[in-house]
């Protein structure tokens, strides 16, 4: 093997490794050229990833077993069902766009809703993934990604900017349990970190199904000085059904300063934009009857944009277990959507700026010399200014106007945990975060309907792990997590409304061998008031007091080990039951599926002879989402379906990279984006509708990559 190609490989992960998170690995670390890239620190810290380590190339990385033993300020320390995904993974999924980067992971109900630039349905542990991700706090270098009072839906989240090849790694908390996520923590807590830096730059064009093309430059370098990472996209596609159309922009420059000996700052500059048009839905007995096409459009003026502009700046000084950090960000986008959702078209045009920043100290000590013991504390700070229009609308032209709301709102927080070892198998955890909201809303069109109001909340949380052998952990957690209220949906009509609480538990284990991890979580959810909202623009429903029961089973298996080539298979199950409790016929929480199922593969070998030299890396799943209660009574349903997902990769010696990469619905294409825009209560099938998933979708790439600057000495 080249040495470039050796250093391409390291560097970016590839290279003789599985990141199925939960092996335990070999010890061996190889040292290729002095080569250092950013090592893994907490994921809830964005700004610690500013230290360096070598790559280990021998094993699979992930969480050994005991590390939820020892005292650390990294997600995979805490006491419950977490999941760690490094860019080795990433490298190797199929992804066609952010949702996949969640597809395969254990518990996670992903769907396309194929509306153009809108943010997909993402969801945890029973809640909804016709929310658009409101109810699963996500992070980005330490930003908060959810929008508050969004008139799309309350904590909107939209991935759309994020471009996969900046991701260093994506760390996943199931259920409220991160004293450091706030907001819209309920289902859970996604904390992503972008690279810091890298030896070489690449460039890279691909093109697929349904007129797809997208173009890809990075330019990255190591060194004692600064260390750039920059990522330039361009994308386009005609889309699957009519009207579906987009086409984006985006610029990604991110600089990491080292600075005194354990402190750096990292300054990032992001520059997005996109339009799209909108397919809609359409009736889905009506397309399985096949009385209209599945590509047809609901109105070919539906559609929107977003432009977005981010900076942020992190800073760190010292080790992620005796650290200082700070945090400062500042964004403005504008969005804009027009829809028809069976009333005629009906427009939102929301402009936000955003400023905040965080502060977080992390010491590790003995107390009395004797019990070890680690403090965490930190504080929150976020400012939301937003002009709201919404009303009727005739080719995204505004007829009149139902909303015109200028808002403010902040958000101050401060929080507090704790780990102590009374024993070298036994962990406790505690901790707890107050929030405080102001908010100031001025309507336009009613002024006696402009609200000035400050609700609190408390979220406590704490655990238990213990280790009784090298190759068992056993866990229990609690916690209390909120969604803030909306002050372009809810406030003005209910001035008195509190932020939404649940109330969380779970326990599991998890045995850990040298090529099998199993794990095993069962959890329960109280939600003292559940909210319903059909589509963005229709009515809120509240449903009245609910429970969630489930549970999640993984395993993953080091299948083939040899030299450097690496055979890996994974299986998960997880399932919820989601109640209402105010008695039949309101017995279930509507879309919310039953279970989820995934089982698939990833491999990095050598190339056979005829191709060279090189190595072949990829993956390849099947997944399966069970049906889901579209109405109270679970008299109308989805159908589950299944869903297949692959790519392949060749990477010559020379630093190019070919790839190709398959996504089949081979059953039902219309219960992935599914909804009831009717009453959740009385619904028929004519309320039913759906946005059909194409059966196939192909896509191929080439890229070539370059070393630049030299290895960090």
């Amino acid at each position: 093997m080249s040495p470039f190609l050796t250093r391409l490989l390291a560097s970016a992960g590839i290279l003789g490794v599985s990141a199925l998170p939960g092996f335990a690995g070999d010890s061996a670390v190889v040292e290729l050229e002095e080569l250092h890239v950013t090592a893994q620190s907490s994921p809830a810290n964005p700004a610690a990833a500013n230290s360096v380590a070598t790559i280990p190339l021998a094993g699979i990385p992930g969480p050994a077993a005991n590390s939820k033993t020892v005292l650390s300020p990294s997600v995979s320390a805490l006491p419950g069902n977490t999941t760690v995904i490094d860019a080795v993974e990433i490298a190797r999924l199929p992804v066609q766009s952010y949702g996949d980067l969640f597809r395969p992971v254990a518990g996670f109900d992903v769907s396309n809703y194929g509306q153009g630039g809108v943010g997909y349905g993402i969801a945890l542990r029973g809640f909804s993934d016709a929310e658009h991700g409101r109810d699963v706090a996500v992070f980005i270098d330490g930003v908060p990604i959810n929008e508050v009072s969004s008139i799309h839906t309350p904590n909107y989240v939209d991935l759309n900017p994020l471009i996969p090849e900046t991701i260093r790694s994506i760390s996943i908390v199931r259920g409220p349990f991160s004293v450091e996520a706030g907001d819209a923590n309920l289902g859970g807590s996604i904390f992503i970190d972008t690279k810091r830096a890298e030896p070489f730059s690449t460039l890279g064009v691909a093109g697929g199904s349904f007129g797809t093309g997208r173009g890809l430059a990075t330019f990255s370098q190591l060194g004692p000085g600064p260390q750039p990472f920059l990522a330039y996209e361009g994308y386009g596609t005609a889309g699957y059904r009519e009207n579906g159309d987009l086409g984006r922009y985006n610029a990604f420059n991110k600089v990491t300063l080292p600075l005194d000996l354990g402190s750096s700052l990292s300054l990032r500059v992001q520059i997005y934009g996109t339009g799209f048009g909108q397919p809609g839905y359409l009736e889905r007995d009506r397309v399985r009857a096949g009385l209209v096409s599945p590509r047809a459009a609901t109105n070919v003026t539906d559609g929107g944009g977003k432009t977005l502009q981010t900076f942020v700046a992190n800073y760190v000084n010292g080790l992620p277990d005796d650290e200082v950090s700070g945090l400062l960000y500042v964004s403005h986008d504008v969005f804009s959507r027009f829809s028809d959702f069976g009333a005629g078209q009906r427009g939102q045009i929301e402009e936000r700026e955003t400023v905040g920043g965080r502060i977080r100290k992390v010491w590790t000590t003995s107390l009395f010399e004797a019990l070890p013991t680690q403090f965490l504390v930190g504080g929150d700070w976020r400012t939301d200014g937003l002009d709201v229009n919404t009303g009727p609308s005739i080719a995204r032209r505004f007829t009149a106007r139902t909303l015109d709301l200028d808002l403010l709102q902040h958000n101050l927080a401060a929080y507090a945990q704790v780990q102590v070892k009374p024993t070298p198998w036994l962990k406790l955890t505690g901790g707890a975060r107050f929030d405080q909201f102001f908010y100031d809303v001025r309507n336009n069109l009613e002024p006696a309907l402009s609200p000035k109001v400050s609700p609190d909340v408390v979220s406590p949380k704490g655990g238990a792990a213990l280790t009784p052998f090298d190759w068992l952990e056993l866990f229990a957690n609690y916690g209390q997590g909120f969604r803030s209220p909306s002050a372009s949906s809810e406030l003005t009509s209910n001035p008195r409304l509190t932020p939404l609480t649940i109330e969380s538990t779970e326990g599991g284990g998890r045995l850990v061998f040298d090529r099998l991890s199993l794990l095993g979580t069962v959890f329960f959810t109280d939600i003292a008031n559940e909210v319903f909202q059909p589509a963005p623009g229709l009515p809120v429903q509240n449903l009245g007091k609910s429970r969630r029961d489930g549970f999640e089973v993984e395993a993953k298996v080091l299948a083939y080990r040899e030299g450097l080539d690496r055979v890996a298979v994974f299986a998960n199950y997880s399932a919820v039951s989601a109640r209402l409790l105010n008695g039949a016929p309101s017995i279930f929480v509507p879309n919310v599926p039953a279970f989820l199922a995934s089982v698939g593969a990833e491999f990095d070998v050598g190339a056979p002879a005829p191709l060279g030299s090189g190595r072949l890396t990829g993956a390849a799943y099947l997944s399966y989402a069970g049906a889901k209660p579209l109405t109270e009574d679970g008299g109308l349903r989805s159908s589950p379906y299944p869903r297949v997902s692959g790519r392949v990769a060749y990477v010559h010696a020379s630093g190019w990279t070919t790839y190709g990469q398959a996504t089949w619905y081979p059953g039902d294409r219309t219960s992935e984006s599914i909804f009831n825009f009717g009453s959740s209560v009385s619904a028929t099938a004519a309320d039913i509708f759906t946005s059909p998933q194409p059966r196939l979708t192909l896509l191929a790439g080439l890229t070539y990559g370059f070393a630049t600057g030299a290895p960090a000495p």
